[in-house]
């Protein structure tokens, strides 16, 4: 890449830098806003930490995105509810999302990052079930209270997988937004965009 192409490169992060900025001001609506309450679980942040980090250049460094949902959740919720041990080990494990996109930079295909966001938000949600199910004492401490805590949850509030649906749905639905920008402006400019499918042959 010659110098003359920097200028170039760097201008083919607006679109995709916009559709992030969007995406945390509805994520400071969401917490700030009492009538935000459709769609549990309907956030950008998985598709931030990776697919944000795989469309990002690498002079960002990986920590960026878990480093801004930790700013935003600081200022609308208070340093006290934001930084608890729960939500530390939240961001925890979007920073390590973001790790995995950093190393694959370059190298994922268009159903590829889809497929690594929908695989790590399936990991993310077992996880944070799995800590529900051993920290709430209406669970059994057995297999089938470990499968209920994934599945239909407790009795009286909406079942478990819904929130795994509406944040699968979430985590597909920002991450297509971040691809397709950062394609489309890719292609205006004359720059490299990601494959559909597979990275094409050197």
């Amino acid at each position: 890449m010659t110098s003359s192409d920097s200028p170039k490169r760097s201008a083919a992060l607006w679109l995709p830098l916009a559709f992030i900025a969007a995406a945390l001001v509805f994520r400071w609506m969401k917490l700030t806003s009492e009538g935000m309450t459709l769609l549990p679980n309907f956030s950008p942040w998985m598709a931030l930490a990776f697919t944000g980090t795989l469309v990002m250049p690498r002079a960002l460094p990986w920590w960026i995105w878990p480093a801004a949902m930790l700013g935003v959740n600081t200022l609308a919720l208070g340093p006290t509810e934001a930084l608890d041990v729960e939500s530390l080990a939240i961001y925890a494990m979007y920073a390590g999302a973001a790790l995995i996109a950093a190393r694959r930079r370059g190298s994922f295909s268009i159903a590829q990052s889809l497929g690594g966001v929908l695989g790590c938000g399936l990991v993310f949600y077992i996880v944070t079930n799995t800590a529900a199910w051993l920290a709430v004492p209406e669970y059994a401490k057995t297999l089938a209270g470990w499968l209920q805590a994934q599945t239909t949850g407790l009795p009286g509030y909406a079942p478990t997988w819904h929130f795994l649906r509406n944040s699968l749905v979430s985590d597909l639905a920002f991450s297509a937004l971040l691809l397709v920008a950062f394609n489309a402006e890719a292609r205006l400019r004359s720059l490299p965009s990601l494959p559909w499918l597979r990275r094409a042959a050197a």
